[in-house]
C-alpha cells in the first residue's frame, strides 16, 4: 500500500510539474515563457523569482498616515468621503477604533456632521459608522 501511494504522490507531481506551464496565463504565462531551461533548481527559486518580478503589482497596505491624511475634498459628499475613508482603514492593521473616529471627524468639511460627532465623539467604528448612516438619511 505504501509503495503505491509513493509511486501515485510521484506521479501526481509529475503531472502538476509537466501542465503548470500551460496552466498560466496573461503575464504569468508570458514571464515563465522567457526564464531559460535548466536556470531553474527548485520550487523556492522559482517563487522567490515569481515573487521578485511582480512584486510591484500587490496592493499596498497603508499605514497610520494614510488614515490620518485622508480628508473630505471640496466639493466630495460625505458618503463619497466616508467610502473613500472606510476602504483606506481596511488596509490599515491594528489602528485603534477610536483614532479612527477621531481622524474621521478631523478629516471633514466644516458642517452639520463634524459638529454632531465634536460634540459626542463616537469611540468605535461601528459606532462611526452608525452615526455616518443616521446623518446620510
Amino acid at each position: 500500500m505504501y509503495e503505491w501511494m509513493m509511486t501515485s504522490l510521484k506521479l501526481v507531481k509529475r503531472f502538476l510539474c509537466t501542465y503548470f506551464p500551460i496552466s498560466l496565463d496573461g503575464n504569468a504565462g508570458t514571464w515563465f515563457k522567457t526564464l531559460r531551461p535548466g536556470n531553474i533548481y527548485n520550487f523556492s527559486q522559482l517563487k522567490y523569482l515569481f515573487i521578485m518580478n511582480f512584486m510591484q503589482l500587490r496592493k499596498h497596505k497603508g499605514d497610520s498616515h494614510s488614515i490620518t491624511g485622508c480628508k473630505q475634498k471640496e466639493g466630495a459628499s460625505v458618503r463619497e468621503y466616508f467610502t473613500r475613508f472606510t476602504n483606506t482603514t481596511l488596509d490599515v492593521l491594528g489602528h485603534d477604533e477610536g483614532l479612527i473616529a477621531g481622524d474621521f471627524t478631523w478629516g471633514l468639511l466644516s458642517g452639520p456632521l463634524s459638529q454632531k460627532l465634536m460634540g459626542k465623539k463616537p469611540q468605535t467604528r461601528d459606532e462611526l459608522k452608525e452615526k455616518v448612516e443616521h446623518y446620510l438619511r
